[in-house]
């Protein structure tokens, strides 16, 4: 299971990902002048810089924010409500990150078909979600030895 953790982990490592104010604007549709008014608002910060460079960059966590309001602000929001709109999905999505980062257990192949270690659903039984190429995901519970050994299996 740490080795399965540890290589999403390496493979969402997000926070390496940064961008130049100019980068920031171009992806996003976003002027520099408007990204500095946003962050003299405090709507966004940019990243402290230990290179001795002066050029703004921000985190991949900025460049969601700043697409988010962005989209906001398209439909229609003020720049105060398009932040807390943002402001809001960002805190519903920092519970799916929790939930992924500590719920998931692992992969494993069962009689063929890929499923989701979802972790213990009780004292005896894991929650397993299988994964079809097409159709619905179902459940399935498993006795937590069994899944555990499944899970270990595929991760070898």
């Amino acid at each position: 299971m740490a080795e399965f953790t540890k290589q999403v982990r390496d493979t969402f490592d997000f926070h390496r990902l940064v961008f130049r104010i100019g980068e920031l604007g171009t992806m996003t549709g976003v002027s520099a002048r408007q990204l500095r008014y946003w962050e003299k608002k405090g709507f966004i910060t940019s990243q402290e810089r230990t290179d001795g460079q002066q050029a703004r960059v921000y985190t991949f966590k900025t460049l969601i924010k700043v697409s988010m309001m962005k989209h906001f602000l398209d439909m229609g929001f003020t720049l105060t409500a398009a932040e807390h709109q943002s402001t809001a999905r960002e805190q519903r999505v920092k519970y799916i990150h929790r939930f992924i980062s500590t719920g998931l257990q692992g992969l494993a192949n069962i009689d063929g078909q890929m499923a989701l270690n979802l972790g213990a659903f009780d004292d005896q039984q894991t929650l397993m979600a299988f994964l079809p190429d097409d159709g619905p995901i179902t459940y399935r519970l498993l006795p937590n030895a069994e899944a555990q050994r499944l899970t270990d299996e595929t991760d070898e």
